[in-house]
């Protein structure tokens, strides 16, 4: 075994280290928790002897942060204190094992023992989950997809892992999309062990934990060494940096690349994190990996691997099961750190289990409050992201909240953590009352089109006519200007389509939100009940007599659109900012006749 001896004291950890030697072991040594951990992370071990009392981080500090990071690991406290069994058990987190100090040679060769009969246990339910697995009419996995199913496992992962392997064994860059807590440590040396070329230079770095790193990787002569870099959340690497790592990695001798990112490419490239020349160098090779929270039909059997692979599992080949509530807690948590909470999660249950049965009582304390968050909670999560993403996108508050049609004052409020919610669910008070409610009561027209010209010369007009507007070119844009926004629309004129709806179904969805609203098609559709029907606009003469008759049509308290007759002198009433701007085709002389 490899065994790393955690002691602050090194005549201690000198004659402990002889004795492990003597037993054919090899041994490695630090002096705290932290350092500890950073020796893990550089080369893993089977066990761990750490001693309690060490400063800065002690022996129960190590024992917390190695259980998310290295779940499998064996730890083993020794202390002199005659306390110690207590300790322990009012410590979330419980060791493989104990022994006093001073060492007995006895004590230390029976916790040898136990750990290597542990480590033998480990290996032998491994290889028979991935045999269970592999019980279908396709062949046995590849060896890269069976050593990486510790690290994925599961049926919910097993696609994942075939994707893994093909990127392992290929020798261009590669791009993977995955959330916190699912890429570890041993996960890259896997990757470096299976690649084409195991000996080559590997250096990773991580540009949120360390973003000084990046700069010194393109500042350094590493790159002209060739070799992979892995390079993890590339999203917090400035784009100017991200220009010259890839010019960088394009010298001779080459430089492969492994970058990761938590979040869609696509989004982070629309949003300007990204480089696009980068990502489309990357995006050949493509992985996404998912969260947990996207795999809860699988959450029981991962949760049950999980269990399976934690340190001292000792239930043999007994089948494991999951009582409902429990199972219900499970799927309710959030799980933010993803694999690594469900590794730490499972050791934590597995030293609570008196029998092959999860029950909620042997879940950690927070899951007995578990619950799914309420839809008001879901969409004020929903209304923060977004309102960031503007803010990002525009690069001041004042520039995002006249994008979203809020004031900067309640923009200001909103984006931040716990601020009030900007709208709320017809019929449903899921949030505080508007804060512009009362201030302005002006209608606000809603106008889609997939049409450019069209909408700009909507817009323009509406403009003209003092109208608050809100300007969709789709179905989707449609909803989302009525959601969030602080007043929602009382007029909606839909001219064409209105992708991924057909009309009728954004009108469904849009009188789901707001029961009143006042709805015309232009030029769309058939005559129907409960909305206006105007042709098609050949010009604008008619268009501010329209939006007049519309706004008048607004009921005080309910739908009631009708079939009245559109007001008298219409084709008189002719556009100006249409026809002087030339923002869309010249309005004919002849009025143009609507059905209401």
């Amino acid at each position: 075994m490899r065994i790393l001896i955690l002691e602050d004291d090194r005549a201690t950890a000198q004659l402990l280290g002889l004795l492990l030697t003597s037993s054919g072991h090899t041994v490695v040594h630090a002096l705290d928790g932290t350092e500890g951990l950073k020796q893990l992370r550089a080369a893993p071990c089977d066990l761990v002897i750490s001693d309690v009392q060490m400063v800065p981080m002690d022996g129960f500090g190590f024992l917390k942060g190695a259980r998310v990071e290295f779940p499998r690991i064996l730890v083993v406290l020794a202390s002199a204190c005659s306390d110690l069994h207590v300790r322990i058990e009012q410590q979330p987190h419980k060791p493989f094992d104990v022994v006093h100090k001073p060492f007995r040679i006895e004590e230390v060769r029976r916790v040898l023992a136990r750990a290597e009969e542990a480590l033998a246990m480990q290996a032998t339910v491994a290889r028979s989950a991935v045999a269970a697995e592999a019980r279908t009419p396709a062949a046995a996995l590849s060896p890269l997809n069976e050593r990486l199913a510790p690290l994925f496992p599961g049926q919910g992962y097993a696609a994942t892992r075939a994707s893994l392997a093909r990127a392992i064994a290929h020798p261009g860059y590669a791009l993977l999309v995955a959330p916190r807590g699912v890429l570890t440590p041993d996960f890259f040396d896997l990757w470096k062990a299976g690649s084409p070329q195991p000996n080559a230079v590997w250096k990773s770095v991580d540009a949120i934990e360390t973003p000084e790193a990046v700069r010194g990787l393109i500042d350094s002569d590493d790159l002209a060494r060739g070799g992979t870099w892995v390079v993890q959340n590339l999203e917090a690497v400035p784009v100017v940096e991200q220009v010259q790592l890839l010019a960088s990695s394009r010298r001779l001798p080459p430089t492969r690349l492994i970058v990761t990112v938590r979040r869609d490419p696509d989004m982070l490239l629309e949003e300007g994190r990204l480089d696009e020349a980068l990502y489309f160098r990357l995006s050949s090779l493509t992985v996404p990996i998912p969260a947990l929270a996207d795999l809860s039909e699988h959450l029981d059997a991962l949760f049950i691997d999980a269990l399976r692979l934690a340190p001292g599992y000792p239930f043999g080949g007994t089948d494991v099961t999951i009582e409902p509530v429990a199972l219900t807690a499970l799927k309710a948590h959030p799980w933010k750190d993803n694999l690594a909470e469900l590794r730490g999660v499972a050791v934590w249950t597995l030293t609570q289990m008196r029998s092959p049965r999860v029950t909620l009582a042997n879940l950690p304390e927070r899951f007995h409050r578990a619950r799914l968050a309420t839809l008001a909670e879901a969409l004020g999560e929903a209304q923060r992201e977004h309102l960031e993403r503007a803010l990002r996108v525009s690069g001041s508050s004042i520039e995002a909240a006249h994008a979203l049609g809020v004031g900067v004052e309640e923009f200001s409020l909103a984006v931040e953590p716990g601020g009030p919610l900007l709208f709320s669910l017809a019929g449903v008070a899921t949030s505080p009352v508007s804060v512009g409610e009362g201030r302005d009561r002006s209608p606000v027209v809603l106008f889609v089109s997939a049409d450019p010209q069209l909408r700009h010369a909507a817009e323009a007009q509406l403009a003209a006519l003092g109208v608050d507007a809100r300007i969709a070119a789709d179905g989707l844009q449609a909803l989302a200007q009525s959601v969030l926004s602080l007043r929602r629309p009382s007029v909606a004129m839909i001219a064409g389509r209105s992708a991924p709806f057909e009309v009728e179904e954004l009108i469904g969805q849009l009188r789901r939100l707001m029961p009143s609203l006042v709805v015309a098609k232009i030029g769309v559709g058939e005559e129907t009940d409960g909305a206006h029907y105007f042709p098609p606009l050949e010009g604008l003469d008619l268009f501010p007599v329209i939006v007049a008759h519309l706004l008048q049509s607004i009921p005080k308290s309910g739908p009631s659109p009708g079939r009245a007759p559109l007001p008298s002198g219409g084709g008189a009433a002719r556009s100006t900012a249409s026809s002087s701007n030339g923002i869309y085709r010249p309005a004919p002389e002849a009025d143009v006749p609507a059905r209401v």
